[in-house]
C-alpha cells in the first residue's frame, strides 16, 4: 500500500514538474518572441497566400523549394511593387503639374485666399491673426519633426527590417511547411485527418478572404473615382486608386481621401458638388460595407453574410488590420470544432 502511494506521489511530483518545466519555457519563448508575433503572422498570411504558386512552380516547373519559394516571393515584390510606382508617379506628376499651374497663375494664390477667408468670416472664425496664427503652426510643426527626426527615421529603419524579416520567415514557412506540419501532427492529440481539415478550411478562408479583399478595394476604387469625377475633383482615376486603398484601413478609411477633396469643393464655392461628394461616398461605403463585401466574402468563404461581417469588425478590434483576415478565418475554424465535437459525443 505504502508503494503504491509512493509510487503515485512520485509520478504526481513528475507530472507536475514536467508540466511547470514546459509551460515556464513555454512562456519565456512567447516573451522571447512577442516583439516579433507582427512578423510571424504577416509571413504566416503571407505564404497561405503564396503557397498555391509555389506549389505549381514545384510540381509543373519541377523546381526545387528554394528556387520556387525565391520566385513566388518575387513575383509577389513585383505585384506590389507595380501598382505603387504607377500611383506614386501619378502623384508626383500632379504635384508637379499644380506647382506649375500655381506658378504660372499668380493671381490665383491670392484668389484662393481671399476665398478661404471669406469662407472662414462666413463660419465665423476671425481671419485677423490668421496669418500668424499659420505661421506659428508651421514653426511648432517643424521643431516637432526636428526633435523627432530621430525617431521618424527610427520607426522608417524599423519598417524596413520588419519588411525584410517578414520576407524571410516567409521564405522559410515556404520551404519548411512540410517539416512544420509533421511536427504539429507529433505534438497534437487530434488525428491527423482533424488536422488535415482544419489546415484545409483555413487556407481556403484566408486565401478567399485575400481574394475577395483585393475585389472589394478595386470596387471600392471604381466608386471612389466615379465620384470624384461627377462632382468635377481632379485626377479622379489617381484618387480613385488612393480610396480604394484606404478603404482597407480600419475606422477612419476613406474619409481620409473624400474629406479633404469635400472641403476643397466647399472653400471654393461648390456647396452642392461638395454635398454631393459626402453623400456618394458615405452612401457607397454603407452599401459596400454591410451589403456588397460581406456577400462577396460569404460566397468566397461559404459562411454566411452575418458571420463575416462579425468576423471581421471583431477580428480588426482584436487583431488590427489582421483582423479582416482571422476574424472569418477563426469564426469558420470555431465551427468545423463545433461539428468535430458532435461528432465525438456521437461516438
Amino acid at each position: 500500500m505504502k508503494k503504491d502511494l509512493s509510487a503515485t506521489v512520485k509520478l504526481v511530483l513528475t507530472i507536475g514538474i514536467t508540466l511547470s518545466i514546459v509551460f515556464g519555457l513555454l512562456f519565456l519563448l512567447f516573451r522571447i518572441l512577442s516583439p516579433f508575433l507582427f512578423i510571424f503572422l504577416s509571413a504566416f498570411i503571407l505564404s497561405v497566400f503564396l503557397n498555391p504558386l509555389f506549389i505549381y512552380l514545384q510540381k509543373k516547373l519541377k523546381l526545387n523549394k528554394v528556387v520556387s519559394a525565391i520566385i513566388a516571393l518575387f513575383i509577389f515584390l513585383v505585384l506590389v511593387s507595380i501598382p505603387l510606382s504607377i500611383i506614386l508617379t501619378l502623384l508626383i506628376t500632379e504635384i508637379s503639374g499644380l506647382l506649375q499651374y500655381i506658378q504660372a497663375n499668380a493671381g490665383i494664390k491670392n484668389e484662393l485666399t481671399k476665398v478661404v477667408y471669406d469662407f472662414l468670416n462666413q463660419w465665423g472664425f476671425s481671419t485677423q491673426n490668421i496669418e500668424a496664427e499659420i505661421n506659428k503652426y508651421v514653426v511648432s510643426s517643424l521643431r516637432f519633426l526636428s526633435a523627432n527626426l530621430t525617431a521618424i527615421l527610427s520607426q522608417t529603419i524599423g519598417f524596413i527590417l520588419n519588411s525584410l524579416l517578414t520576407l524571410l520567415v516567409t521564405f522559410y514557412f515556404l520551404i519548411h511547411k512540410e517539416s512544420i506540419v509533421s511536427y504539429i501532427y507529433t505534438i497534437n492529440p487530434l488525428s491527423k485527418e482533424d488536422i488535415e481539415r482544419l489546415s484545409a478550411r483555413a487556407t481556403e478562408v484566408m486565401t478567399a478572404t485575400i481574394r475577395g479583399n483585393l475585389i472589394v478595394i478595386l470596387i471600392q476604387a471604381f466608386l471612389g473615382g466615379v465620384g470624384f469625377s461627377i462632382f468635377g475633383i481632379s485626377s479622379p482615376v489617381l484618387l480613385g486608386a488612393f480610396y480604394g486603398l484606404a478603404s482597407f484601413i480600419p475606422v477612419v478609411g476613406i474619409t481620409l481621401i473624400w474629406v479633404p477633396a469635400a472641403v476643397y469643393l466647399l472653400v471654393t464655392g461648390s456647396l452642392s458638388s461638395a454635398a454631393g461628394l459626402a453623400i456618394w461616398c458615405l452612401g457607397s461605403n454603407l452599401l459596400m460595407d454591410n451589403v456588397i463585401s460581406p456577400k462577396i466574402l460569404a460566397g468566397k468563404t461559404g459562411l454566411h453574410p452575418f458571420l463575416i461581417l462579425f468576423g471581421v469588425l471583431g477580428g480588426i478590434q482584436m487583431f488590427g488590420i489582421f483582423g479582416v483576415i482571422l476574424g472569418p478565418t477563426i469564426i469558420a475554424l470555431s465551427f468545423i470544432a463545433f461539428e468535430m465535437y458532435r461528432q465525438l459525443l456521437k461516438g
